[in-house]
């Protein structure tokens, strides 16, 4: 975004690769070889043995994790630059569950992306929770129906909402923008839920963004920054 001028764009709207999941690996070693050497020991770790530097496949797994994030924090610190005071940022973001080696976990992808946007001094709003569920033969994880090793299938993403400093201020002359940004009362009901209900559209990788249905454009350029007329940007 280095083309953009500071404290120029009201809006942020985007859907970065999700770390640790395995289709975004690449994307990931491209900014930082080191991560696919990290990947490579992670799987071939057993735990609980330790590798010959007294390191386990987990611990691998973790510095993998950190160092994916800390390249979508040159980003996080970029929209902060370029968004006005009281601008916002939405941000689609998964967990992702992983095995590496003989390690099944659950990285929490959206908690370090709040962190992330909090130490930059974003605030966060209430965010929503997309649930896309799949009707694939294997969407049970782990021992599918033996306990204990049966875990929870993960089918939803979250939708982070972040404003930069504090209360937007409105004055006299943009009331008439905030009139024509105003909503029927059906659309305020649906749109503001904090669950949404429907199907993600499947992606090729490289080059594909994440969808985001018109209805969900009106809701970020009108409802959450409050004005018609606002100027989005989304990062790549």
């Amino acid at each position: 975004m280095h083309q953009l001028g500071d404290e120029s764009v009201e809006l942020v709207v985007t859907s970065p690769p999700y770390p640790m999941i395995e289709m975004w690996d690449g994307m990931f070693i491209e900014q930082d070889s080191e991560v696919g050497e990290l990947l490579e020991a992670a799987g071939k770790a057993a735990e609980p043995a330790a590798g010959e530097d007294g390191s386990t496949g987990t611990d691998k797994a973790a510095v993998c994790y950190r160092r994916m994030h800390e390249i979508l924090d040159r980003v996080w610190t970029e929209c902060a630059r370029v968004l006005v005071p009281g601008g916002f940022a939405c941000i689609n973001i998964g967990d992702a569950t992983r095995k590496l080696g003989s390690d099944f976990r659950l990285f929490t992808n959206h908690s370090r992306v709040t962190a992330a946007m909090e130490h930059l001094g974003f605030q966060s709003l209430p965010p929503l929770l997309w649930r896309k569920p799949t009707n694939a033969p294997n969407k049970f994880m782990g021992s599918g129906m033996l306990p204990a090793g049966a875990y929870v299938t993960l089918e939803h993403e979250y939708v982070l909402i972040f404003r930069k400093g504090g209360r937007r201020r409105f004055s006299a002359s943009d009331a008439a923008r905030r009139r024509r940004s105003a909503f029927f009362w059906e659309e305020r009901n649906s749109w503001f839920s904090d669950i949404w209900d429907f199907r993600g559209i499947r992606q090729a990788v490289p080059g594909s963004a994440a969808p985001v249905p018109q209805a969900n454009g009106e809701l970020w350029s009108g409802g959450v920054t409050g004005a018609a007329g606002t100027a989005p940007s989304g990062p790549e």
